[in-house]
């Protein structure tokens, strides 16, 4: 299969690939997701030998394209701003759902995806929303019931 890209559409595939093999292999050890990674070696392989060589370095033992230095700094922003957002999205919503739980009780973890449950914890949501938009993690402690 051939696919034609400028030299600026190869650049953000890239980016892309880089950014989804990050996504999928990054927190991994031992189960890395070797197709992610092949993929990734062709397109960076690819971007090299069309003049993006600044993106590129190559393993020394096997030859293997990786994500240069340089690529990984110019992703910084990106990822950085995903990784924040994740996770005050994450903090936010199980929060919520541990809330949602005490009030509503175990068996209601079933309804929560339903147009009553998300209308149950609506409130939930908002009420951490606005405590982490205005205080970030300031006032969240961890409670030790000794």
């Amino acid at each position: 299969m051939n696919i034609q890209l400028t030299k600026e559409q190869l650049e953000t595939l890239v980016k892309l690939v880089y950014l989804g093999n990050r996504m999928a292999n990054d927190w991994r050890t031992d189960d890395i997701l070797e197709e992610y990674d092949e993929v990734e070696s062709l397109v960076l392989a690819s971007a090299q030998k069309h003049g993006l060589g600044d993106l590129v370095e190559f393993e020394e033992d096997s030859g293997k394209a990786l994500p240069s230095g340089e690529l990984e700094e110019k992703m910084a922003e990106i990822t950085d701003l995903y990784n924040d957002n994740t996770f005050w999205d994450q903090l936010i919503y199980r929060m919520a759902d541990r809330d949602y739980v005490r009030k509503y009780g175990e068996d209601s973890l079933e309804e929560l995806y339903t147009e009553q449950g998300i209308e149950r914890e609506r409130p939930l949501v908002e009420r951490y929303e606005k405590e982490f938009n205005e205080h970030g993690l300031d006032r969240l402690e961890v409670r030790r019931d000794n």
